[in-house]
């Protein structure tokens, strides 16, 4: 611990002498430490050196400059720092002048040092608190601030720093005709994390972005993280604009390595929007928007993963947002609906279950296409509670068919389950307390996902799946084929059933490809104990071809196209197909 200095302005020799022999003992302990001038000008000059001083005692008259005057000088070098008097002039008057000055206290001479003693520690302790009153003060100042232009998880710059920063851009561009660019970074797999595997590792994951891109940017570059899931890039002292490009590209590679966290490991989509300093805005919320804008619209289906921002694509996410909005209401007033598709033995021609497929019949917009509304509600985290009324509202209805057809048993209803939805910690509790509900068994509930939420994270998938077998619900590969349909994650994973994507039943009369594609699948099932469900059977022919491989069932409108729930009542009364 440093000890106190203090300050003795005097120009009287003898009181040096007396106050070190005083003051003996704590000089020794390093508890004191005195520093001697003879006047006022002396004072300010050991004062503006970087060592502190804790107080001050001054006489009154000295050469050159006097206390008076010095005690009005203080303030100016530090204003903690506080003053006592030591005069032989004790008037009332006099100590009201040096009281309004700013002396902290006064001490007449003769000194008594005892008393001397007791006001050095009570000035020493004052000024103590002042200062760490003042420190904390200032470390609250400090947070504020930075709260106020960093991001408290990444440590990024926040939207308001990069905004004062695009706006010293906008001056120079009008001032030097410098180019630069704003980039608009978002995580398409970023909800599928949070939703799925929880807040802590989304965070971690936030972080882990944040520090790639820090990592490949220049240091005249700026990253912030401006939203959520979304990250801005300020590009400045371009050549040209296709640097810019060049960098939007980079970074996308960059983001789309995967993130290994806790063992899980995370890939992710990455869509960019860029827009350059050309186009005519003067304010740096305006650039920002149109980077936002730009990638916004490079989510829309068909559109590149790097867009660069034209006026023209406003109209189109304006419209994307109202859609999202419309989405979050049809959730909550129930809009929705689901129609039913048979599934078919084609041994024996006996309807063995159904498909749930969710329809959306939009107040204003009519009928909506689910390959519209389920990616965006998978993007937004909507997928969650919607996912969860489909496979309630299609188990509701199996259990009412059980009942009604109860000569026709086993039944079973295939539910589509999203990557969002299986990595949901409450996927399991959901699913329990629906099949409860019911007073359904778990072997009439058939899911189907896709390969690559398998393959995304394999470990974690194999501990869900794992848990679902043990419920008894039948697990179901949709469109197999289309993605890794690697063998060796079907011997490791719990699979009952294969189905063939559509896009292989069309055509396999004619196309020799597709015949020989279906004919190995239904083998490589067969081999691994699976059973094969073909989807999009809409011929005769194709449903002949299909039983001499063996192909267990079948999907399409050969047999039906998907029924409202009350159809599917008619529709069982009739004859048996196919038989």
């Amino acid at each position: 611990m440093k000890p106190a200095k203090i300050l003795v302005v005097d120009d009287e020799t003898d009181l040096e002498r007396l106050i070190k022999q005083r003051f003996r003992k704590k000089i020794i302990a390093k508890q004191l430490d005195f520093i001697f001038v003879k006047n006022g000008v002396e004072a300010i000059k050991k004062l503006e050196t970087k060592d502190a001083v804790d107080m001050v005692l001054t006489d009154i008259n000295m050469p050159e400059m006097d206390g008076l005057t010095l005690l009005t000088r203080l303030p100016e070098i530090d204003q903690t720092l506080k003053a006592v008097v030591l005069s032989a002039y004790g008037d009332i008057p006099t100590i009201r002048v040096a009281m309004n000055r700013g002396a902290f206290d006064f001490i007449t001479k003769p000194i008594d040092f005892q008393d001397l003693e007791i006001t050095i520690d009570k000035t020493l302790n004052f000024v103590k608190q002042i200062r760490e009153q003042k420190e904390k003060l200032q470390q609250a100042l400090e947070q504020l601030r930075y709260e106020a232009f960093y991001d408290p998880l990444t440590g990024l710059p926040n939207q308001n720093y990069i905004l004062g920063r695009i706006r010293q851009c906008i001056q120079c561009r009008e001032q030097k005709n410098s180019l630069f660019a704003v980039l608009c970074v978002s995580l398409d797999g970023f909800k599928a994390v949070k939703y799925g595997l929880g807040h802590a590792l989304s965070d971690r994951l936030l972080v882990e972005v944040a520090r790639r891109l820090e990592t490949y940017t220049d240091p005249t570059d700026m990253v912030a993280r401006c939203g959520t899931d979304e990250f801005a890039i300020l590009l400045t002292d371009l050549p040209n604009f296709k640097q810019a490009e060049n960098k939007a590209e980079q970074l996308r590679q960059v983001l789309r390595t995967q993130f290994k966290l806790n063992g899980c490991v995370v890939s992710s989509n990455i869509y960019i929007g860029i827009v350059n300093s050309t186009i005519d805005y003067n304010q740096p919320e305006d650039f920002l928007r149109a980077a936002d804008t730009a990638m916004n619209y490079a989510k829309m289906p068909g559109k590149p993963n790097i867009v660069v921002f034209d006026t023209g694509m406003q109209a189109s996410i304006l419209e994307r947002l109202q859609l999202e909005a419309d989405l979050q209401r049809a959730i909550e007033q129930q809009q929705f609906h689901l129609n039913y598709q048979p599934i078919v033995s084609l041994s024996t021609g006996k309807i063995v279950g159904f498909e749930a497929l969710v329809r959306w019949q939009h107040p204003g917009r009519g009928w909506v296409s689910p390959e519209k509304f389920i990616p965006l509600a998978e993007e937004t985290g909507l997928i969650i509670p919607l996912g969860k009324w489909v496979l309630s509202e299609a188990c509701r209805q199996l259990s009412v068919w059980q009942e009604q057809f109860s000569q026709r048993l086993p039944l079973s209803i295939s539910v589509n389950l999203s990557g969002i939805q299986l990595w949901n910690p409450d996927v399991l509790k959901s699913i329990d307390e629906i099949l409860n509900s019911l007073s359904l068994s778990g072997s009439h509930l058939k899911l189907e996902i896709t390969e690559s939420i398998l393959m995304d994270k394999e470990s974690e998938a194999t501990a869900v799946l794992d848990q679902l077998k043990q419920r008894q619900i039948q697990l179901s590969i949709d469109d197999f084929g289309t993605g890794y349909s690697s063998l060796a994650y079907l011997q490791s994973f719990p699979i009952d059933t294969l189905k063939i994507d559509r896009s292989f039943i069309s055509g396999i009369e004619q196309q020799e490809t597709n015949l020989d594609i279906t004919r190995t699948i239904i083998t490589l099932a067969h081999t691994l104990e699976l059973d094969v469900i073909a989807e999009g059977v809409e011929t005769q022919e194709q449903l002949d071809i299909l039983r001499a491989l063996g192909c267990e069932y079948g999907q399409g409108y050969l047999f039906s196209p998907p029924l409202e729930g009350a159809a599917v009542v008619n529709f069982m009364a009739e004859l048996e197909l196919f038989g």
